[in-house]
């Protein structure tokens, strides 16, 4: 499970990378961004769009042509609409509160399928992703019948993926709340509280589940590797090759498993008049079970439930992940904001070069030792005691934006040699990640650290002063 865990976190690490990276262009000047506010709701309407759609700073924003390239979105709620067949033929790259990709369903007022949902008689129009989805949002919702050719990756609290949509990559997902309805060609990586896969769920390879609750209908092609607290497998459960479950402390199976089921659990029950396993059972729980022969066609091969130790590793992996992430936003965001309202100060951090460092460093050294001593002065000979709180705050700001202005110097210096046509957010990201690596290691990464902040202090002292 350490290994699905390793490859969730990376994948939906570096979709939310892509994603910031990709949103933060919508600021470049040289393209035709939707930055109106004035309007609560804007509908792209025309035919076709053959290049690009940029959209930050508005409440509602609805697509219902035909993008031919990409879309990076920034709104509150973004609508890909099926009315006139609105598509995607690129990526689709979005940040909002609600992110809903649409269709036009009639449902049959006759027909119920075995659990009482209504079927679906008609799909009028659907909403199609040429290829692949980057989400980051409150609520996901891929409506009955839309398609996204390429992977899904989605970070939000609630995701919907509805009756007979398709997606023919993987899907990788962290959420509170997962509803799967839909065909993924791929494998299925799930971080939920709580997983609901329905009776249309479709699964054509594997599927990677870490979650407290699990209710588990459809069909699985290949295998199951699951680890959560309460399981239940329904009776139209189909699973091709093996089922495992790692750890659960409740396991309720019914349906039909075609090789072999691994569990591991305090307890397990089993369905016995809709339960089947074609292949052998390895269990353990807190005591044997008396296990009807017609449920298992293989062997039955018992041990003594012993809970998974925890692995300190993988622990201190994601929290590095996690560090690293915030890093990369915080550093983004001081960018974006120093771009956008302080530009005289952006174009005098962008004239430093190699040759200013060492007197960067100086000044630098020269603030982290004498704003401390001043403050301390100040409050203990009484002059001044809110003068010198104010000199301590001062002090932890610049600490805090001394990381920063090294990144977006560095960034800027790679920027003028290499490549002048990748956005700055890209060496952003590329810098603060080397640094971030650096700093494991022993002594090296003290020393290169130290000296990021001071010159980094220096650097911010400078250019203050020039302007």
């Amino acid at each position: 499970m350490i290994k699905i865990k390793y490859k969730l976190f990376i994948t939906l690490f570096v979709a939310t990378l892509l994603l910031l990276s990709s949103i933060c262009l919508a600021t470049n000047t040289s393209i035709p961004v939707s930055t109106s506010i004035e309007e609560d709701v804007h509908e792209e309407v025309s035919d076709t769009r053959y290049s690009d759609l940029y959209v930050s700073n508005e409440k509602q924003y609805d697509i219902q042509n035909i993008i031919e390239g990409n879309v990076f979105a920034s709104v509150d709620i973004l609508n890909i609409n099926s009315t006139n067949n609105g598509s995607i033929t690129g990526n689709l790259y979005a940040m909002a509160q609600n992110v809903n990709i649409k269709s036009d369903v009639v449902y049959s007022e006759s027909e119920v399928d075995e659990f009482g949902n209504s079927k679906i008689e008609s799909l009028n129009s659907i909403s199609t992703i040429g290829g692949s989805v980057f989400v980051c949002a409150n609520k996901f919702v891929l409506e009955p019948g839309c398609e996204i050719d390429g992977d899904l990756y989605v970070c939000a609290t609630e995701v919907e993926l509805g009756q007979n949509s398709i997606i023919y990559g993987n899907v990788f997902v962290t959420t509170n709340k997962l509803v799967v309805n839909s065909q993924i060609g791929g494998d299925l990586y799930a971080s939920a509280k709580n997983f609901d896969m329905q009776y249309y769920g479709f699964i054509y390879r594997d599927l990677h589940l870490d979650s407290e609750n699990a209710n588990i209908n459809g069909y699985v092609y290949r295998n199951s590797f699951i680890n959560s607290n309460n399981i239940v497998t329904n009776d139209k459960f189909i699973n091709e090759k093996d089922f495992t479950v790692e750890n659960a402390t409740n396991v309720t199976l019914s349906g039909e498993i075609k090789g072999n089921a691994n569990i591991n659990s305090t307890n397990i029950n089993f369905k016995n008049t809709v339960c089947k396993i074609s292949g052998d059972l390895n269990y353990s729980s807190l005591k044997e079970l008396q296990i009807e022969d017609r449920i298992v066609s293989g062997n039955i091969n018992y041990s003594k439930y012993e809970k998974p130790s925890s692995n300190k590793l993988s622990i201190e992996f994601l929290d590095y992940i996690i560090k690293l992430l915030t890093t990369l936003v915080y550093i983004s965001v001081i960018y974006f904001i120093i771009k956008k309202f302080m530009p005289k100060y952006s174009e005098n951090l962008s004239k430093f070069n190699i040759s200013n460092l060492l007197i960067s460093l100086g000044i630098g050294l020269g603030v982290l030792i004498i704003i401390p001593i001043i403050s301390i002065l100040l409050f203990v000979t009484g002059i001044g005691s809110i003068l010198g709180a104010l000199l301590l705050l001062l002090y932890i700001l610049l600490l805090m934006l001394a990381k920063p202005v090294f990144v977006i110097l560095v960034s800027k210096f790679i920027k003028d040699r290499f490549s002048k046509s990748i956005t700055n957010y890209v060496y952003i990201i590329i810098v603060t990640i080397c640094l971030s690596l650096i700093s494991l290691i022993p002594y090296v990464g003290f020393i290169v650290s130290t000296l990021v902040l001071l010159i980094g202090l220096g650097c911010f002292i400078k250019s203050l002063k020039k302007g």
